[in-house]
């Protein structure tokens, strides 16, 4: 029994260790590079947004500088509609007026605290 529990824990380090070197390449290639990743208002409401965080932290940690774009749409849904505010829409995009600026700052600030954090 202890034999084979070895030979399989020497089977997943191996198995490790050639991933790793086969990942090495693509990560000294991509360190100090640039990435710019954008993802929705909707991402941040999913479960697994922790994990969509964790990745993040990953790429920074490997040295690739990164620029986060989020999108806030389904927030500021939910403020303009707590407030009961009604915004025009031009060619399937949200006028920003006056009135529904607060809500949107709102929304926007939350999401990037979150992010943060």
């Amino acid at each position: 029994m202890q034999l084979h529990e070895t030979e399989s824990t020497s089977s997943t380090t191996q198995d490790y260790v050639r991933w790793f070197r086969h990942s090495a390449p693509y990560i000294n290639a991509h360190r100090n590079k640039t990435f710019v990743l954008m993802f929705g208002g909707e991402a941040v409401q999913h479960p697994n947004f922790q994990h969509i965080i964790h990745d993040i932290a990953l790429l920074h940690s490997l040295g690739i500088r990164l620029i986060l774009v989020h999108g806030a749409r389904p927030q500021i849904n939910q403020n303009l509609q707590e407030k009961q505010i009604q915004t025009p829409i031009h060619l399937h995009r949200r006028v920003t007026t006056r009135e529904s600026l607060s809500c949107v700052m709102n929304a926007v600030g939350s999401i990037r605290l979150e992010i943060e954090a």
